[in-house]
């Protein structure tokens, strides 16, 4: 087991994501993971290999698993991570969920817990999951859904207003509505005939320590800010975002803003 990389964004994932994030989805759902015996299963988007290292502790010996990850730095982190033993059947391979090269019906089982935010998002991850895996095995993803951090948008809406930008309020709800909901996770999975399809809302408590911390937290950075700072004009953002931070540290007790994510998981196995 090697120190964490020096590399900046590695280091965020495993300090901060994987432990607001990737630990309590971990722990929440790993009983949900396929377990085939004597095959081969995908992790896509695995980043610091935190999934996978966790996973192959139920698989069998002779199972092996596909890590793939589209950061390089990334992928190195997670081998670094694993023991000899376990690489012998631990592959990381430098790909995207979104376009995998593998061909129909290869895997007994896959899994993504990250990298799917937006619909467009969960849409293309969870078709390419879906093509690449043998019918009837089981295929698990679990989301962020757009009720996490709802503060947010009250505060969006405030800091335009108090900026004069009331032309851009509609562009709140359209941004919001790109982002991934119960309903949309469930269609998605019946349009893809997957089996026994079942989701779980899963939810949890975050803390942050201030304002800035909120904003370009490492989480907030992977998850929503991106789709959060697409509904403000760039020459704008400075202000708005500004005053977002500063609004925090004033309402909230000892600048402390305590909020939920609400993740969704969706399971379900590829048709015969």
């Amino acid at each position: 087991m090697s120190e964490v990389s020096e590399n900046p964004i590695v280091r965020a994932h495993r300090d901060v994501v994987e432990r607001l994030w990737t630990k309590p989805v971990l722990d929440l759902c790993i009983d949900e993971l396929p377990t085939p015996e004597g095959s081969t299963v995908l992790a896509a988007e695995s980043r610091c290999g935190a999934v996978v290292e966790r996973w192959v502790e139920g698989l069998s010996q002779d199972t092996r698993v596909m890590a793939l990850e589209s950061s390089g730095a990334m992928l190195d982190e997670a081998r670094s991570r694993i023991s000899e033993i376990e690489q012998q059947r631990i592959f990381f391979v430098e790909q995207r969920v979104s376009s995998l090269s593998y061909a129909d019906d290869v895997f007994d089982g896959a899994c993504c817990f990250h990298g799917l935010v937006s619909t467009r998002q969960v849409r293309e991850g969870l078709t390419e999951l879906t093509r690449v895996v043998s019918p009837g095995a089981k295929v698990v993803i679990c989301v962020p859904l757009r009720a996490s951090f709802r503060e947010f948008y009250d505060l969006l809406d405030e800091a335009l207003r108090a900026s004069g930008l009331i032309d851009v309020l509609p562009r709140i709800d359209e941004m919001h509505d790109e982002l991934s909901s119960a309903s949309r996770l469930v269609e998605l999975a019946d349009e893809l005939e997957l089996d026994g399809v079942k989701f779980d809302e899963l939810t949890w408590e975050v803390a942050f320590g201030s304002g800035r911390e909120y904003l370009y937290s490492p989480l907030i950075q992977e998850t929503f800010f991106p789709h959060w700072v697409g509904a403000i004009r760039a020459s704008e953002r400075e202000e708005v975002l500004g005053y977002i931070s500063n609004a925090i540290d004033t309402y909230f007790s000892d600048r402390t803003l305590n909020t939920q994510v609400v993740a969704g998981l969706v399971t379900g196995t590829k048709g015969e």
